[in-house]
């Protein structure tokens, strides 16, 4: 279901857009938008747009992926995107959704962007019958915490995230 809306709460400052799920015709975009997250994050960009947007259109849309993506746009012009997955969690016994990924341009920041992709992701929740989000938010990123705070989420935790990858991942491998 695409959700066309006001961006809340500041509705304002944003035109109105369109939050709809992505496919694989909007691996460019996606790209363009990784490649700035990577920039707010301080990192360097490791691939050109090109392979990215081919990784993406192969990876993130392939038959077996279980990654959806909602993308945000207002005219031609993206705005943002949420990537998350729908898992069972074993403890709860319920299924659950896990947000991998929210990301909004540096120029919509502010705006309600951020919002309006929660809501669709809230709206597509209640109709799978998804009772639990979780996600993460990095302890330095006061503003992302703000705007999760704001939506009232009911548990925060200290947890820690740990990440195997590359060289280190392989080395564990051959051991």
């Amino acid at each position: 279901m695409d959700t066309k809306q006001q961006a809340q709460p500041n509705a304002g400052r944003t035109p109105e857009m369109l939050v709809r799920p992505a496919g694989p015709e909007d691996a460019e975009a996606l790209a363009w938008l990784a490649q700035e997250l990577h920039g707010y994050y301080g990192l360097p960009t490791r691939y050109q747009r090109s392979f990215m947007t081919q990784a993406i259109a192969a990876g993130a849309f392939a038959e077996n992926s279980e990654l959806e993506i909602l993308l945000a746009e207002s005219g031609d012009t993206v705005l943002g995107f949420l990537a998350f997955s729908e898992i069972f969690a074993l403890a709860s016994c319920q299924k659950s959704i896990f947000i991998q990924d929210l990301f909004v341009t540096r120029k919509t920041r502010g705006s309600g962007v951020g919002y309006g992709l929660m809501r669709a992701l809230f709206e597509r929740a209640r109709e799978r019958g998804i009772g639990q989000i979780d996600w993460t938010a990095d302890p330095w990123n006061d503003d992302a915490r703000a705007f999760y705070d704001r939506l009232g989420p009911l548990l925060s935790s200290e947890k820690i995230l740990y990440r195997l990858n590359g060289d280190r991942l392989s080395l564990l491998l051959k051991s």
